[in-house]
């Protein structure tokens, strides 16, 4: 059974006014049907303490009353008693929606001067990134992480390594219309294993790692041949295409020699989404700034 259908909101209903009911016959049948003055229980401690049968306080049954009506009530003008909003008409959604708009009507000068701004303006702007900030921990962080530090496979946005170039607009275009990158498997074209090993001691020679110099040399003729096109023969990459740098000594999906070796032979897919009907293009911009500010 479908776990939204009618039956659970009034079984749901049902449970909580019988709860109520309950609670009242209860407190009413303490009230009226108590034992005489000073009557015990029966049960004694410690040799003197005795439990008294006594009625509730009178204050403490009233309270409990008024308790019962305010949640009676609460059901009748809320989503409780009345499937469809109550008397009221609330929603989660439509208060959700009553906030933004307000919060919108409230910022809309700052966030005008905002679009109005470039992301260099924006991230030079102390109170705007302070927004910035907020945004970033709402949108990025899942995957960047809070200090914007990057994990494997997702780029590091504090240092000076950039994989679609490091101008603004370029920052700006990324956030709004994401990337989508993909380096494809080689292991098959290149030979097998082994020529995947010749070409990843080749990269790590070209970041001035210490490598087999037989094996490099090897994967220097196969990196010309096959890998030269997307990250340069110089190996500096290709910000036009997502070919990443690979003489800075940053890794993206790890920098070992078996992790490069890994990317060699089975490739990766990364992608960035894009962000435009998400946020706008004055928060795009506010995050271009933030990105900008927080780099080495």
């Amino acid at each position: 059974m479908d776990f939204t259908s009618q039956f659970w909101i009034y079984l749901i209903l049902i449970g909580t006014v019988l709860s109520l009911l309950f609670v009242v016959v209860l407190a009413y049948r303490n009230q009226h049907t108590g034992s005489a003055a000073n009557e015990t229980t029966g049960h004694v401690w410690d040799e003197d303490l005795t439990e008294y049968d006594n009625p509730l306080p009178a204050w403490w049954l009233y309270l409990l009353y008024l308790t019962v009506i305010f949640g009676a009530v609460y059901l009748v003008l809320y989503p409780g008693m009345l499937p469809n909003g109550g008397f009221l008409n609330w929603t989660q959604l439509g208060q959700y929606e009553a906030e933004i708009s307000e919060a919108n009507q409230a910022y809309a000068e700052t966030m005008e001067a905002y679009g109005q701004s470039t992301p260099s303006e924006l991230a030079k702007n102390p109170q705007a990134m302070k927004t910035a900030a907020r945004l970033f921990s709402q949108n990025c962080a899942l995957c960047h992480g809070s200090d914007a530090r990057g994990a494997p496979g997702i780029p590091n946005l504090r240092d000076d390594d950039w994989i679609y170039d490091s101008s603004p607009d370029a920052i700006l275009t990324t956030i709004l219309d994401g990337r989508y990158g993909v380096m494809p498997g080689w292991e098959a074209v290149l030979g097998g294993r082994e020529a995947s090993e010749d070409v990843a001691n080749y990269v790590l020679q070209l970041s001035g790692e210490v490598v087999n110099v037989d094996s490099a040399k090897r994967g220097e003729a196969k990196y010309k041949t096959i890998c030269a096109a997307c990250h340069g023969i110089d190996g500096k990459g290709n910000p036009l295409l997502g070919g990443m740098n690979l003489t800075d000594r940053i890794w993206v999906h790890g920098g070992s020699f078996e992790q490069i070796v890994d990317v060699i032979s089975n490739g990766v897919t990364s992608q960035m989404p894009a962000h435009r009907n998400i946020l706008g293009k004055t928060k795009s911009k506010l995050l271009a700034g933030y990105v900008l500010s927080i780099s080495d």
